[in-house]
């Protein structure tokens, strides 16, 4: 149930140093660290709720994921050091200023949106892999390879044009300010994120799926009674029509002010019991209550204002010493460097950045629960939800803790447990 990564396109992560960065190599799992697990090492909440099968595939399918995202970070490092170490991001804005000699606005949009097209180009097949063969493989995509394709050109169209226009607003505060662009940079890029997140919701999201009012309207009815509960003014819940792209299941909250809703997958309404999606809806509801998004936003922008710090302090010392190709300062063909400075600190960050959504998410299921009161609907709805994403229903500690933006399931399970106890009447003496 993702509250602030799904807005980010992936160049507009890049860019700003919001959105979270994958592991590098020295990250790379031990084989000791991913033993199959036994009915020995299992947790009791897992062998309680899901059956060997359940586990095995779960810990086949996420495994794969975990090494393509180790591939994918790895790629993207290394097309990325290969700009700054080689003359390659030199030609290229060469190249730029030939199609605009002229126009040196022309050139930067010319020469970032040759970068963003490349990128897109060279991690389409890895992406291709990962989103739909494999996909399939697990029988978990209901798309064809022309959906795919098309979702997939829709996606790089909208962030090819928003690193376009916010790479050149980047470039021309480096040539106004030297020395100083930081903080009108900080400034634009808080204003970018509130915006894009106010607006995903009417703009983007209906670009991909359609999104209308929750049409079963006994359960419409028992969402807008929970909102009542918890004192939200909630006029309308949404669904999402998923099942045309994926099995899984899942929710999510999103939007600001007069955008902010909560939507659901068609296959989550479709296959669960009322009360497991009320649990569901209870959840979103407690992002919600506690201003997640808004606290997402801000410990986002906190960590954008250290990261375009240390990438100024970066590119000003090899614009000084002429360092990688680099003709000066405002020099177009040190973003590839910038953005190289922010990836890797914020990788360096990524264990804060999960731990605070895991927080969050901790946050939200309490919320839930004390919403209805009904720990047995919440573990159903979490053993479907697990079931239907394939779930690591036993991950490694050290995955957790550099991986998972929500909690293990097991943890989740323990707590509803734990939930239901302290609720219920001590037995008579």
């Amino acid at each position: 149930m993702p509250v602030l990564s799904r807005v980010f396109p992936r160049w507009l992560a890049l860019a700003l140093a919001v959105a979270a960065v994958p592991m590098t190599s020295s990250m790379a799992p031990s084989p000791s660290a991913w033993a199959a697990a036994s009915p020995d090492n299992l947790p009791p909440e897992i062998a309680a709720h899901f059956t060997p099968e359940d586990v095995a595939r779960g810990r086949t399918y996420t495994h794969g994921r975990y090494w393509l995202f180790v591939a994918g970070t790895l790629l993207r490092l290394a097309l990325l050091s290969f700009l700054v170490l080689t003359p390659a991001s030199a030609a290229l804005r060469n190249l730029a200023v030939r199609l605009a000699p002229a126009h040196p606005a022309l050139a930067v949009a010319a020469y970032i949106a040759l970068l963003a097209v490349a990128f897109e180009i060279l991690t389409l097949p890895l992406g291709y892999y990962a989103g739909f063969v494999r996909e399939h493989a697990f029988g978990l995509s209901t798309q064809t390879a022309g959906t795919w394709l098309l979702d997939r050109a829709k996606g790089a169209a909208i962030s090819v044009a928003l690193a376009v226009l916010l790479g050149s607003l980047l470039a021309l505060l480096w040539r106004r300010y030297p020395g100083r662009w930081v903080l009108p940079a900080w400034v634009l890029g808080g204003l970018v994120v509130v915006v894009l997140v106010a607006l995903a919701p009417v703009v983007i999201d209906p670009l991909f799926n359609t999104i209308r009012p929750l049409r079963d309207s006994a359960l419409r009815d028992r969402a807008l009674a929970l909102a009542d509960r918890a004192g939200l003014a909630v006029e309308q819940v949404y669904e999402a029509d998923a099942s045309r792209r994926t099995k899984k299941g899942n929710a999510y909250f999103t939007g600001l002010g007069a955008t902010k809703r909560i939507v659901l997958y068609d296959n989550l309404v479709a296959r669960s019991d009322p009360a497991a999606v009320e649990l569901v809806l209870a959840h979103e509801m407690g992002h919600w209550t506690h201003a997640h998004i808004w606290k997402g936003i801000g410990l986002a922008l906190a960590g954008l204002a250290v990261l375009l710090w240390c990438g100024a302090r970066v590119l000003a010392w090899a614009a000084e010493r002429r360092a990688f190709h680099l003709t000066g300062p405002a020099d177009i063909a040190g973003l590839p460097l910038f953005l190289l400075v922010l990836f890797v600190l914020n990788l360096v960050g990524l264990p804060i950045q999960n731990a605070v959504s895991r927080r969050f998410e901790r946050q939200a299921d309490r919320t839930s629960l004390e919403l209805t009161g009904n720990p047995a609907a919440f573990i159903r709805a979490e053993v479907d939800l697990a079931r239907s994403n394939l779930a690591d229903l036993n991950p490694p500690r050290w995955i957790v803790q550099l991986l998972y933006t929500h909690p293990p399931v097991a943890e989740r399970i323990r707590m509803a447990d734990a939930f239901a106890a302290a609720a219920s009447p001590p037995p008579p003496r």
